[in-house]
């Protein structure tokens, strides 16, 4: 090849899937060849793709076009992501590769965390325990303010966690 790094050439893929509407299956397959010739994971694979989705939003002038841009992309590839974040690892990871996307100078002003964070948890592409594993991990002063922007879906999750504590014993 012509040198690219695996995430350029995923960023290729998805970038391209998503001007041209290719199936999401497609995608996948393409993408899962990149993942074996570079020896990846599909945690990797699933950070690369959801910032290149992303990253392929127009700029826009308010949070609330941001946010209908992001949770727009995420619905329609909704089943690109969950087939590569599979585990809890593999999806906290997705909300570490969002925070470099959210502080990036084109979005920062939008706060987008908590929204893009929660849209992917109702979308089903990350989990609770995900978001909370996401959370307790967090180590610098940006990762702490990103987490506190959030704290009112962590608040809900750890809720929701407790609730089903109580009856739920296959983990």
């Amino acid at each position: 090849g012509g040198g690219l790094t695996f995430e350029q050439e995923v960023e290729d893929i998805v970038r391209r899937g998503v001007e041209e509407d290719v199936k999401p299956d497609n995608i996948a397959m393409e993408v899962n060849g990149r993942k074996f010739a570079h020896d990846r994971t599909f945690g990797d694979c699933a950070q690369v793709i959801l910032v290149s989705m992303l990253k392929s939003m127009p700029v826009v002038g308010s949070r609330k076009e941001a946010f209908a841009s992001a949770q727009k992309m995420i619905k329609k590839w909704q089943p690109l992501l969950a087939k590569f974040a599979r585990s809890k690892q593999d999806q906290a990871g997705c909300l570490v590769a969002l925070e470099a996307f959210v502080m990036d100078d084109h979005w920062v002003k939008f706060k987008l965390m908590m929204p893009v964070a929660k849209t992917l948890y109702d979308q089903d592409v990350v989990m609770e325990e995900a978001v909370l594993k996401w959370a307790a991990e967090a180590e610098d002063s940006q990762q702490k303010q990103l987490v506190k922007e959030c704290q009112s879906l962590i608040d809900y999750l750890q809720q929701e966690s407790e609730d089903e504590d109580d009856d739920d014993d296959d983990e």
